[in-house]
């Protein structure tokens, strides 16, 4: 049998290196590490024919093995099949588990196909047996609710005719759409056994569009069906006429109505019926073939695997439905001299043409295990070489078939074997030849080959994969950089790990605080939405400092433990987290809750198992993985590899996005082609400082969403471009403006420093004024920039970049890419960046006595993970409601609609595109993208970035901006992600970073970074990681930390995921939101000299205006937004009907600090 040869589109195209290889490529055996059998012995002697596919849409391709007692005569019983499923590079037999009629009803199978025969996007598995078995049709069942797939159901009753034109002993199938009706159809090669030899019919399956099929050879075949020993199958377009048709071979005897032996094409007439063909191998002994275009000119060429000498077929001319030309070629290998078996093509030295691997048992002609072998051969220019001759080497054994796979998800193309006895994983060891390598170290040894890429130290050892923590910092330090470590592990899931963050934070801190005097725990005694932690105060029976660091070390450990536990990168951190509590000479299994003897371990064990159990009830349902209850997309997915957005139905709400294989922000594989909406429901989780004063609800489908700090409805296309239309419609067309600025080369220079950005004012507050705040034409946000650097008293030194490496830089360093800790992460790398610079005072709000390192380290992270937590819930929660499309859904759909400016043109439509010259245009007749035929004329184009199709090596190119259609218009992200799995309005970096700048701005006391600079260097040639870049050093500069947050915020606009009515209303909810969360953390602080019962009222008192249970700043705000009012006051503390200094003075001053009491 074979399989398609694997699309070169979807391997790295070859990096350019010199051939240091003693043999063409290397192949290492790895079957022990990377195969895991249960069903089957390891030594398993039935002959086997395999077929990879990624069934369970994880991003890891898998394996359907069929099996059968060896050549052609049917002295044993059936066999069951094979299912692995490749858990992150190990091919694992779940066939028990999720095909196990595959062990019920066995087979007499020779052959597999995997292909969607119904449509739902799933594949599914066809088998073929010999020896009178029916052929069988295995359903994929998809996933469940919660994304657990469900595995393979034998459906061929009800989807498969029963077979009675010939008797079936097939030995092959394929599938296409055959009669256009975009439904796959089934072709099976028949044969007979008998010496005599006879006239085998073939069957053709027509597919009705729903997975059900008819019979139907007779009718559109005829005598076309006949063959005397047919073995293979395959069904391409021979012909170049755009019908596919059959190709298939008949062998050892000369039957009607070819009279010859050979391969034969039958020429579809295009309506799915066949009457002519052509014999392009007549009088030879063909056994197997594999069709693709091994030249590289656009035709099909063949390699025929032949009982004498195999031969190669390149193509040279065709007519359609007539005849074939071929200039044949006997290769005459002595490696796979005589019988032939399977042959299959796949790139295997990334240089972008097929080479080919030969199994060379013949299935039907004992004994398996003799002189015969698996052979490689090397394309070179559309001939081929045996590189490898007759030496024997380890991999070089006997073969009845072989799956070309990338198992372990490299970039390589690796063989899965099944030999006479037991199966072969052949792995390649060509690092150096994938398309990402590059040399950091410039030590001479490629990254992707090399233990150690930073260090060039022939001496240096493997990068170690768990993380290893320093312990030169504070507890809470060291145990926040294992969080940010995990999260780097995990899915990027934003609002996930600000909840993690938080509830850490809350840990850290109330581990300290319950030993401080002065301070109030903010989870133990507390209670969040009917939820309380049962609490009895804690007198530590060692020091302090001992107690403190042993509660830290034991929360953060179980807590971390329980949230990381069914993460991509499990192992790694579960060994870091062990080992780091070894290093600590901790003894993990001391698992004691009862903190009552003073024991810090028992208290930190009990803070986890409290915090595990709010986690279980507060509404984020992390119980089934946070999946989501009620939401469903109103649009169908957007598949991002075909033009346009025919399907969209609603260019306001989010649409999923399909894509080849999605990897997340953090580099992992998300399992399936088109994730769900992260998280929409997320304003049902509990809170810190969030208040029904706060909460707008709405419901939709039953369902109840809560939105905080609610935005307001965004801007809305319409298709008669009324309404806040035009808002929509300049937004996303902002979005393609900017993404035309992403050419370093184009000229234009910045001054990035401070002194030319930065100190921007107030934000415009309404959607009808948000566009004021920018500058569409040129890139960016006027500001005046800071004149004066407050710590040195000097003017900021200008730091000019080319802008389009400022755009980019910016754009990849704030969209927290591979091993990102999300943007709540990013905000705490930030703030330890601040904790660690030299000229930072730790006091509190810039005053005061300056804080010990862990004092200042838990009151900071419970202060900015509290704001980080608010901000999901809020953002999120407007997401979910909102449901607000992204730039790729909405250019690409109005793209569709046509222009909205000219309303003469006959590409008119009011919710189209506007045309702006020079950036948005039409496409006229001559133009470069009208098209050979003229068929893109009157489509729009954009003046944008080219885009990832244009890029082959990451390392080494850049895509540069151009014309480009809109209908293909992509933001400026990686291929594998494009836009994040969530709904656009608001922007949560907007909201997080807003947020976050306001608590750093307000726990040190001072707007500016220490020092007066912030600073990231992105180096030149190094950095990017979407394309090569930047062309020189770029480094970024922010005095204070509102600037980093408002450049934050222009990322999403430069990298196409944020139109600018989805940013600023992010900026204004973060500001409440932080302060709001800022407010309620120092409350648990205390003033340092005299203690409060932590057992206080927390409800409400008069001056505590803001009902957060204490008297602070919030309530001050409050007061002054309310002087003067004499009617419904909000700010009048003692009741007498206005709002006066008296309510400033003796209301809350008097009180001010304290709580209610």
């Amino acid at each position: 049998m074979k399989r398609p040869f694997l699309i070169l589109g979807c391997i790295l195209t070859v990096f350019a290196m010199p051939n240091a290889q003693a043999q063409w490529l290397e192949w290492d055996i790895q079957t022990e590490s990377r195969m895991e059998l249960f069903t089957v012995a390891t030594s398993d002697e039935e002959e086997k024919d395999l077929w990879p596919a990624d069934l369970n849409k994880d991003g890891w391709m898998d394996v359907i093995v069929v099996r059968k007692e060896p050549f052609s005569a049917p002295s044993e019983p059936p066999k069951s099949d094979l299912l692995l499923i490749n858990q992150q590079g190990v091919l694992v037999d779940m066939t028990l588990e999720l095909a196990p009629e595959f062990i019920s009803n066995p087979s007499f199978a020779r052959d597999a196909y995997i292909i969607d025969v119904d449509g739902d996007t799933w594949d599914d598995v066809v088998i073929v047996n010999t020896f009178s078995q029916q052929p069988m049709l295995f359903m994929n069942l998809g996933e469940d609710g919660s994304g657990n797939w469900l595995g393979l159901a034998d459906e061929s009753a009800s989807r498969f005719p029963t077979l009675i034109s010939d008797d079936p002993l097939i030995c092959a199938v394929w599938s296409g759409d055959l009669t256009g009706n975009g439904a796959e159809d089934l072709y099976f090669v028949n044969y007979r056994e008998n010496s005599g030899g006879g006239t085998a019919k073939d069957f053709l399956l027509i597919n009705d569009g729903t997975g059900h099929f008819i019979d139907d050879g007779e009718s559109r075949m005829g005598n076309l069906r006949n063959s005397a020993f047919g073995t293979a199958g395959q069904i391409h377009d021979m012909d170049g006429d755009g019908d596919l048709d059959l190709v298939k071979n008949t062998t050892l005897y000369d039957v009607s109505p070819w009279d010859s032996r050979g391969v034969i094409v039958l020429f579809n007439d295009g309506t799915g019926n066949f009457n002519s063909w052509d014999n392009i191998v007549p009088s030879a002994s063909p056994y197997m073939f594999e069709i693709a275009d091994f030249n590289g000119d656009g035709m099909l060429d063949l390699y025929v695997v032949d009982d004498n000498s195999d031969k190669l077929l390149t193509a040279t001319s065709h007519t359609a439905d007539v005849s074939l030309g071929f200039n044949t070629v006997n290769l005459g290998f002595s490696s796979t001299n005589g019988f032939g078996g399977n042959v299959h093509a796949a790139d295997l030295d990334l240089d972008g043409d097929y080479d080919v691997v030969v199994s060379d048992v013949d299935v039907d002609i004992p004994p398996c295990n003799s002189s015969r072998r698996i052979a490689i051969y090397e394309n070179v220019n559309g001939n081929f070489n045996d590189p490898y001759d007759n030496t024997t080497f380890e991999w070089v054994t006997n073969s009845y078939d072989v799956a070309l796979l990338d198992i372990n998800n490299d970039g390589l193309t690796d063989i899965l074997s099944g030999k006479c006895n037991g199966y072969d994983v052949i792995m390649s060891n060509n690092c150096s030849l994938v398309a990402t390598s590059a040399d950091y170290d410039l030590d001479g040894i490629p990254d992707a080959c090399d233990v150690c890429p930073t260090n060039p130290s022939p001496d240096c050892s493997e990068v170690v994969d768990h993380p290893v923590i320093s312990i030169d910092n504070s507890m809470a330090r060291q145990w926040n950089e294992m969080l940010l470590e995990s999260i780097r592990g995990d899915f990027a899931r934003p609002t996930v790990h600000a909840r993690n963050l938080w509830h850490s934070s809350m840990l850290m801190w109330d581990a300290w605080a319950v030993m401080e005097p002065s301070a109030c725990p903010a989870f133990l005694g507390q209670e969040y939405e009917g939820f309380q932690a049962p609490f009895d105060g804690f007198t530590p029976s060692t020091d302090v400092v001992i107690a403190r660091d042993e509660a830290i070390a034991f929360g953060m450990y179980r807590l971390l433990q329980h949230r990381f536990a069914n993460v991509p990168q499990v192992d790694d951190l579960m060994t870091g987290y062990d080992l780091h509590m070894a290093t600590l000479g901790y003894d993990v299994n001391f698992t004691s809750t009862d903190y009552s003897s003073g024991d810090g371990r028992a208290l930190g064990n009990y803070l986890a198992s409290q915090l595990i159990s709010f986690g279980l009830q507060d509404g984020s349902n992390e119980q089934n993985d946070y999946s989501n209850t009620s939401y469903t997309p109103l649009n169908p997915p957007l598949i991002v590899d075909l033009p346009g957005n025919e399907t969209v139905q609603d260019l306001n709400r989010w649409q999923p996005l399909t894509l080849d294989i999605f990897i997340d922000q953090s580099g992992n594989t998300i399992p399936g082609e088109t994730p769900d909406f992260l998280s929409p429901e997320w304003g049902q989780v509990t809170s810190w400082a969030l208040t029904d004063a706060d909460l707008t609800s709405y419901t939709r489908n039953g369902f109840e969403y809560k939105v905080y700090h609610d935005p307001g409805e965004p801007a809305l296309h319409a298709m008669n471009g009324l309404g806040t239309s035009e808002i929509y419609v300049d937004g996303h067309s902002m979005v393609a403006l900017w993404s035309g600025m992403l050419d370093p080369t184009d000229g234009v220079m910045w001054d990035i420093s401070p002194a030319a950005i930065g100190n921007r004012g107030t934000f415009p507050t309404t959607l009808e004024t948000y566009a004021t705040f920018y500058d569409a034409t040129n890139g960016g946000s006027p500001s005046p920039g800071h004149s004066i650097n407050p710590s040195t008293g000097s003017a900021y030194t200008p730091n000019i970049a080319p802008r389009g490496d400022y755009a980019r830089v910016l754009a990849e360093f704030w969209a927290d890419g591979p091993d990102s800790e999300t943007p709540p992460g990013h905000w705490f790398t930030i703030l330890n960046y601040v904790s660690d610079h030299p000229q930072l005072v730790k006091q509190f709000q810039g005053e005061g006595d300056v804080l010990d390192d862990l004092e200042w380290d838990v009151k900071t992270y419970l202060a900015l993970g509290s704001a980080m937590h608010d901000c999901a819930v809020s953002s999120w929660g407007a997401k979910g409601w909102y449901d607000s499309s992204r730039p790729i859904t909405a250019i690409r759909g109005m793209s569709e609609l046509g222009q909205s400016t000219d309303p003469t043109a006959d590409n008119y439509h009011p919710g189209g595109l506007p045309l702006i010259p020079g950036s948005i245009e039409t496409v006229e007749a001559g133009d470069d993208l009208a098209g050979i035929l003229g068929e893109n004329e009157g489509k729009i184009k954009l003046w944008a970035w080219k885009g990832s199709s244009v890029i082959n090596n990451v390392d080494t190119e850049f895509a540069g901006v151009g014309w480009v259609l809109a209908e293909v218009w992509e933001p400026y992200q990686r291929p594998s992600f494009v836009s994040p799995p969530f709904a656009g309005y608001v922007s949560g970096h907007s909201t997080y970073s807003r947020a976050a700048a306001e608590v750093l701005t307000a726990f040190t006391g001072d707007a500016y970074f220490p020092g007066g600079l912030g600073t990231f260097l992105a180096p030149a040639n190094e950095f990017l990681v979407f394309e090569d870049g930047p062309s020189v050093d770029v480094e970024l500069q922010w005095a204070t930390y509102r600037d980093a947050s408002d450049e934050c915020s222009l990322s999403r606009i430069y990298g196409g995921i944020h139109p600018y009515f989805d940013d600023v209303p992010g900026r204004l909810m973060g500001i409440e939101i932080g302060l709001d969360a800022y407010e309620r953390t120092v409350s648990f602080f205390g003033d340092g000299a005299t203690g409060f019962s932590c057992d206080a009222d927390l409800g409400t008192c008069p001056s505590d205006l803001d009902n957060d249970g204490f008297i602070v700043i919030g309530d001050v705000l409050i007061l002054l937004s309310d002087f003067g009012c004499t009617s419904n006051c909000v700010g009048d503390v003692n009741g007498d009907g206005a709002v006066t200094v008296s309510d400033l003075l003796d209301g809350i001053l008097a009180a001010f600090g304290e709580a209610c009491s």
